[in-house]
């Protein structure tokens, strides 16, 4: 797959691949030195071969070469030693002192763990065939009694469990890819929400500071200095029209020459005192002079004071009056304050105070962080989702080598012959042993020195049946512990550090030749050790060193995985800044800015009552904005919101309340509840009313409206069993109620 699609499938994967490239050319390169050391006779091209394949063993194991066509020169490679090699078994194939047929197991194991299945089941029946070519001479063998041999089995036996571990881990880490990923949707779509909310809190935010300010003047006949509402006006209208920053904008500004221009801007004398330039991220500065804009706003309309203090600080803005300040919590019934002021400190991480008693004036004290972190909400993973993942990959793994032992130790001490194995009862209890060992691999919040006893357990029996054997059958196949109790150490120490892992693992090996030498000293047995070190020793140690770069792959892809959530999280905020937002907040403007830009420019009088009248209905429907905003975050309303402004476009009054618990509904029931309220809000002429209320009994919708009578036949068309519907007509009036009982869901 992908890299870019499935990160973590495509790290482990590389690093499956890249193991199983090191252990073929380790293993290929130890067998060949092995073998050209012994001094065995090679007739033909043998030694001619063998040199070519350990000199490309001992080059490819330099770099980091990977691809299809180095594989296929590895292979290539392969097929020319087997080709070029004359053995000779006395009866079938011979695992004991043959290199070709641990060339050809290097090679399936290798590309069983690297490959994909097809890949590697033709990669193995091609070397098997090389195999049965390189044994021709063997007196006897059949293509059948090659098959059958139990060598040549136990290769594809190899085979299947190096697939096997492959299959496991892969899955593993695509499943880890699939949660990480749709953890990653739902955070981007919390993350695009919380934008939406942000830029339309601050949409109804900025309203209210300029244009709602200047219309409430206009409209209560306060505006007695024309040319104060024309620059307030102008002002107003530089604010709005300016955009609010797209959230995230990086960009730096200096907050004190932004606070110096506001600080000239109204009608109380302000004294601004800042230690120099402060530098700030420009959306931050638009939220602290939008809040100080408001605070200032707020003493020249109500604090009667004759002077203003502004003391500005890195991460600290102070504004100080000597007004006539007030009591009580001045947050508690003010929208300007609580929304414009207070709320928009807090949703920057910041903090605002208002202190003020009656008779000596009010400081508005504003705090955010200096080092900020951009873009430090939700563009990251969680880190138990991260070390889940790898913990899953981690329980895979282990798994996937507690089978192998598993299958190793029962197949290997199955295809055993009587006559050289200890006494079945002493061979069943070293098979249980062992075997008991690697299922206890499986048990979970395994302490330390559990694990360590257990894999001495394991190493135990394997030096008991070595030392129980016949001398000359220590490396025949009756010794199955040599490699089975291998794979149970390997199976005990995934969840090891890999010291302890390849320690152990290590001393096993080192005491199995140590007992086998010293029982049987041959060199012969030294060249078998040989062949065995690079066959089996080097694969159980390559497989210890790959459970622990899980981890590291794994983390590695975690953070593939942040960086593309933070790009999506940018483009996602920034198509719906484009396509939504923008366009609404442009939508909202046109319906009040020409009322500002007459003020502005003079073509209207704000004494004249006409003027007034507009100012007055303006500010009204601004008012009724604000209130709904309170409850903009609620699902129900998000759905009818596009039905309101309809409805408020034509000239209908509408008035909206909803309770702040919104409690989840399934589609259907939220769909027909948007459909039927719609429904209304298309048919009222002049006015119409939503309440939205929820217990812990259901959700019920009211609907009233100045609707003709044929809405009813509209509503009855809607029809679902777990809404009830009543519709009540009055004159000119139509109301409906709409009510979804909760266990009736249940229920069904």
């Amino acid at each position: 797959m992908p890299r870019d699609a499935d990160p973590t499938h495509a790290a482990v994967a590389q690093e499956a691949m890249w193991l199983a490239i090191r252990f073929r050319h380790a293993a290929c390169l130890l067998l060949t030195v092995v073998h050209l050391l012994s001094g065995a006779a090679d007739p033909g091209p043998g030694r001619a071969v063998t040199v070519l394949l350990a000199v490309w063993s001992a080059s490819r194991l330099w770099g980091r070469r990977l691809g299809p066509w180095w594989t296929a020169a590895d292979i290539a490679v392969v097929s020319i030693y087997l080709l070029g090699t004359v053995s000779v078994a006395a009866s079938g194939v011979s695992t004991k002192d043959l290199i070709d047929v641990k060339v050809v197991a290097a090679t399936v194991i290798s590309v069983g763990i690297a490959e994909r299945v097809r890949v590697s089941a033709a990669v193995t029946a091609l070397v098997l065939g090389l195999l049965y070519y390189a044994n021709r001479a063997t007196p006897g063998l059949t293509p059948w009694g090659f098959l059958s041999d139990m060598a040549v089995a136990y290769l594809v036996v190899e085979w299947l469990l190096a697939v096997g571990v492959r299959r496991v881990v892969l899955r593993a880490a695509t499943v880890h890819d699939a949660t990480v990923s749709a953890a990653a949707d739902s955070r981007v779509a919390g993350q695009v929400a919380a934008a939406r909310r942000r830029y339309e809190h601050e949409q109804w935010a900025v309203m209210h500071d300029t244009a709602a300010a200047t219309l409430l003047m206009v409209g209560q006949g306060a505006a007695a200095d024309p040319e104060r509402i024309a620059r307030q006006a102008a002002r107003d209208l530089t604010v709005l029209e300016s955009g609010i920053p797209l959230p995230g904008d990086d960009s730096e500004v200096d907050l004190a020459e932004l606070l110096r221009e506001l600080s000239s801007e109204g009608a109380t004398p302000v004294t601004m005192r800042a230690p120099g330039p402060l530098p700030i991220r420009r959306a931050l500065a638009w939220t602290v002079t939008a809040a100080a804009r408001e605070a200032l706003t707020n003493i020249d309309r109500h604090a009667h004071a004759s002077r203003v203090l502004i003391d500005a600080a890195p991460g600290r803005l102070v504004i100080t009056d000597n007004g006539i300040g007030f009591d009580g919590d001045p947050g508690a019934d003010r929208y300007g304050i609580r929304h414009s002021i207070v709320e928009r400190l807090e949703g920057v991480g910041g903090s605002a105070e208002i202190t003020s008693v009656r008779g000596s004036g009010t400081e508005i004290r504003l705090t955010w962080h200096v080092i900020e972190t951009v873009a430090a909400e939700g563009d990251s993973l969680d880190e138990s989702e991260t070390s889940a993942g790898i913990a899953r990959l981690g329980r895979s793994f282990g798994h996937g080598m507690v089978g192998i032992a598993v299958v190793d130790t029962l197949l290997q001490s199955t295809l055993t012959t009587a006559a050289s194995t200890p006494p079945a009862l002493v061979n069943a209890l070293l098979v249980a042993i062992n075997v008991g060992c690697a299922l206890a691999a499986l048990t979970p919040r395994r302490r330390e020195p559990v694990t360590l006893a257990l894999m001495g357990a394991a190493i135990a029996g394997s030096l008991v049946l070595t030392a129980w054997l016949p001398a000359d059958a220590v490396l025949a196949g009756a010794n199955w512990s040599i490699g089975a109790s291998g794979w149970t150490v390997v199976a005990l120490g995934f969840r090891l550090p890999p010291r302890l892992s390849l320690s152990a693992l290590t001393a096993w090996w080192v005491l199995v030749c140590a007992v086998v030498l010293g029982r049987a000293p041959s060199a012969e047995n030294l060249t078998a050790l040989g062949y065995h070190t690079a066959a089996i020793f080097f694969l159980q140690v390559f497989t210890a060193w790959f459970a622990a770069t899980l981890d590291r792959a794994a983390r590695q892809a975690a953070a593939l995985h942040r960086e593309r959530l933070r790009h999506r999280t940018t483009d996602a905020v920034g198509r719906m800044h484009e396509q939504e937002c923008l366009r609404r907040y442009r939508e909202l403007l046109t319906e009040f800015t020409p009322l500002l830009r007459g003020l502005a420019d003079g073509t209207l009088d704000p004494a004249a009552p006409g003027t007034q009248a507009a100012a007055r209905t303006e500010y009204a429907r601004l008012r009724r904005l604000f209130t709904q905003q309170d409850g903009v975050a609620h699902p129900l309303l998000a759905d009818l919101r596009a039905g309101i402004d309809d409805a408020e476009r034509r000239g209908v009054a509408v008035t909206v309340e909803a309770a702040p618990d919104h409690p989840d509904l399934p589609d259907a029931v939220r769909g027909h509840l948007v459909a039927a309220t719609r429904i209304m809000l298309d048919a009222s002429r002049s006015h119409a009313r939503v309440v939205v209320t929820a217990d812990a009994a259901g959700c019920t919708v009211s609907a009233l409206g100045d609707c003709p009578v044929e809405t009813l036949d509209r509503l009855s068309t809607l029809t679902d069993s777990a809404v009830h519907t009543e519709v009540v007509t009055a004159g000119e009036l139509l109301w409906a109620r709409l009510h979804h009982r909760f266990e009736l869901e249940e229920a069904r």
